[in-house]
């Protein structure tokens, strides 16, 4: 069955949503259904009366218009049906920016900014409303049909060459049309407004609103139609998509055995897509290692843990009331160690890391289970934004003294990285692994110096 997505609209039986600010793609997706209706966004309230959009909403709904308008268009680039609820046309005042004209007054810098503009070919529309919809292509009745009771038209449209009006109203003008722009072999879908959010199709259920028996059974047949609709405009024009009442009809025996060869190839299409979304996890996980070359953060540390893992450490995360420490690392010889993270985007690491190490190691120290003081390991991703071959000294002058008075080993995460791609490519190298784990544990006050990979 060919997926369907809607953005900034919900359609009960629709589970694939993509909120209008989000930069999801629609590659994913066979038939799109949009709502081109502007999000709910921070306003500036002007003292003489009026608004516009804030600076941040501005730039926020400019990188979204811009989006969804190269989106449908790749939609449409590919030979995809893509449905536009025809909401209301909203012109909005946006500010671009600010200045100050005295010390109590701020002007505004603004532009206007059109919610159809999300479309990528030009519509002419003009906010009107009204009830009384007709049927101008029998292709779309059983459709309308379904949704009539929730559909009302918002804007009219002015015709154009390359529209093809399938909806009007009493007076002829066009509420609803196809647009098969010029250069792209998909077509536009322009659709009366329907809402599914009405005191008929939602029903309150221990204080949140839920979709009624009524709205899910409205909404499979709305799909069967836009199914039926979109093979219809792919397929031989003119067609009329098939009433519900037509699987009552009697069909050739050979019919069922096509659904079993289908069903048969559609089980192994779904075995094959788990077993490329496990590889795609796979590879997405050992891409999580390149973090040791330029990330900081919960990324690096996350591509540390997973690097000490397959040098057989145990790591875990203490966390007991204020004390959180994320790398508690101890190894098949018992030493016990505490590690301390930093990436640094233009510097090398600094003394400041060292507070935070050395208040760990004294709040763990001090815990009745703890015997002795932890080794303190300070990993660093200095000048993470450079090649690893044109960085300069990972860690200052006084880092490299400190470290010398308090027994730390330093360790560049860039060196780990290799590390962990030859034991990825050989889990089996035992003796390789235990000698980088003597030098992580036998370096005191220095850089630990891995051994190469045989």
């Amino acid at each position: 069955m060919k997926s369907i997505v809607c953005i900034n609209h919900e359609i009960p039986t629709v589970h694939d949503q993509i909120d209008y600010l989000s930069s999801e793609s629609l590659r994913d997706y066979d038939i799109a259904i949009f709502d081109p209706a502007f999000p709910n966004l921070s306003r500036i309230e002007f003292s003489g009366g009026g608004s516009c959009l804030a600076i941040e909403a501005t730039e926020a709904l400019t990188k979204a218009l811009a989006h969804w308008s190269a989106e449908l268009r790749g939609a449409l680039q590919s030979g995809k049906t893509a449905f536009i609820l025809l909401n209301e046309f909203e012109q909005d005042s946006a500010a671009t920016g600010s200045s100050m004209k005295s010390r109590n007054q701020r002007t505004y810098n603004t532009k206007y900014i059109e919610n159809y503009s999300a479309i990528p070919v030009r519509i002419d529309a003009k906010n009107a409303k009204g009830r009384k919809v007709n049927v101008k292509d029998g292709r779309f009745r059983n459709l309308y049909d379904i949704i009539a009771q929730i559909t009302e038209y918002r804007v009219i449209l002015t015709a154009t060459n390359d529209m093809e009006v399938i909806f009007s109203a009493k007076d002829g003008a066009a509420v609803g049309s196809i647009i098969r722009p010029e250069g792209l072999p998909g077509s536009l879908v322009l659709l009366p407004y329907f809402s599914f959010d009405t005191e008929t199709f939602t029903e309150d259920e221990d204080g949140r609103l839920v979709w009624t028996d009524q709205a899910i059974q409205t909404s499979h047949a709305l799909i069967g139609q836009i199914l039926a609709i979109d093979k219809t405009i792919r397929g031989a024009a003119g067609l009329t998509p098939p009433p519900n009442w037509i699987v009552n009809a009697r069909s050739p025996a050979l019919g069922a055995a096509i659904d079993v060869a289908i069903a048969d190839i559609d089980a192994q299409i779904e075995d094959l897509n788990n077993e490329r979304s496990e590889r795609e996890q796979a590879k997405s996980d050992l891409a999580g290692y390149t973090h040791l070359l330029y990330e900081t953060g919960k990324p690096l540390e996350r591509a540390i843990t997973k690097t000490l893992q397959l040098l057989g450490y145990e790591v875990d995360t203490l966390r007991i009331g204020d004390l959180e420490i994320d790398h508690v690392i101890v190894g098949p010889s018992g030493k016990r160690m505490i590690g301390e993270a930093e990436g640094k985007d233009t510097s090398a690491i600094d003394i400041g890391k060292f507070r935070q190490l050395a208040s760990n190691i004294q709040e763990d120290f001090a815990r009745e289970k703890v015997d002795a003081p932890a080794k303190g390991l300070l990993f660093g991703n200095g000048y993470r934004l450079m090649p690893p071959e044109n960085r300069g000294e990972q860690f200052t002058r006084k880092s490299l003294t400190n470290a010398l008075l308090h027994g730390t080993a330093l360790i560049r995460t860039a060196d780990l990285y290799p590390v962990a791609v030859h034991l990825l490519d050989h889990p089996e190298d035992d003796d390789f692994r235990t000698a980088c784990r003597a030098a992580i544990e036998d370096t005191a006050g220095a850089i630990v110096s891995f051994p190469n990979p045989a």
